[in-house]
Formats: structure tokens, sequence, C-alpha cells
């Protein structure tokens, strides 16, 4: 009888800490896959380009990866800045750096550090920077 009522309780213990730990992996709907938070910093960039051309325009949209919700809030009330920033950056660009495919990391990577830099938080709210769209006109 003991050998019966331990095995019973062996199982319920089991099944206790089973529902346990399946509730505890519930917080996400996969806990494997992690929490992205995006800004879209609002519509197309269009802008002229370092070129003697004057004429010449780069038109691209962008939207950035940052760390975590309040980023998203505080880029949203600063949006003017992360605007300017873009335009900044796109602005200096020559033609060579916008037509080779492998400048788009290097330009990216730009883009988020001058960011972070005019948006003067104490961490770096942007993380990733995706071009949706990207053209010399």
């Amino acid at each position: 009888m003991k050998k019966a009522t331990f095995n019973k309780l062996a199982l319920v213990v089991s099944v206790i800490l089973i529902a346990v730990f399946i509730l505890s992996a519930c917080d996400s709907p996969d806990p494997r896959i992690p929490i992205k938070y995006t800004f879209n910093p609002g519509g197309q960039f269009s802008t002229n380009v370092n070129d003697e051309d004057p004429r010449r325009q780069i038109r691209c949209t962008i939207i950035f990866e940052v760390v975590d919700e309040a980023a998203v809030d505080e880029l949203t009330e600063n949006s003017f800045v992360v605007r300017s920033a873009v335009l900044s950056v796109l602005a200096k660009l020559t033609i060579p750096e916008i037509t080779t495919n492998s400048n788009l990391d290097a330009i990216a990577e730009r883009l988020i550090e001058k960011v972070n830099e005019d948006l003067q938080s104490t961490y770096d709210l942007v993380i990733g920077a995706y071009f949706t769209d990207f053209a010399l006109v």
C-alpha cells in the first residue's frame, strides 16, 4: 500500500512541476523567439546626395530596430531628431557609396550611430536599421 501511495504522490508532484514549467514558458507566444521592437520614422526619406549634379537624389524608407518598448516611445516623441539625423547621413553619401550594394550595411551602421548620438540618451536606443526601399534617382 505504501508503494502505491508513493507512486501516486510522485505522479502528482511530476504533473505539478510540468504544469508550472509550461505556465512559466507561456509568457511569450514562442519563448524561443525574442520579441523585437521596431520604430518607423514615418514615410520615405528624400534628399540630394553629395554629387556634382545637384539634381541627384536618394530616396529610401527605413525601419529601426530598438531595444525595448520605452525606446519606441522615446523615438516617437523625438521623431524630428531621428528624421534630421537620417537626412544628415544620407546627404553626405556619395554616388559610389550608394551604388555599391555591400555599402548598405555600412550606411545602416552610420544611421544607427548618428541617431543614437543625436538622441543623447544614457544608452543606445537604436540597435538596427533596415532599408525597405532604397533608390538613387
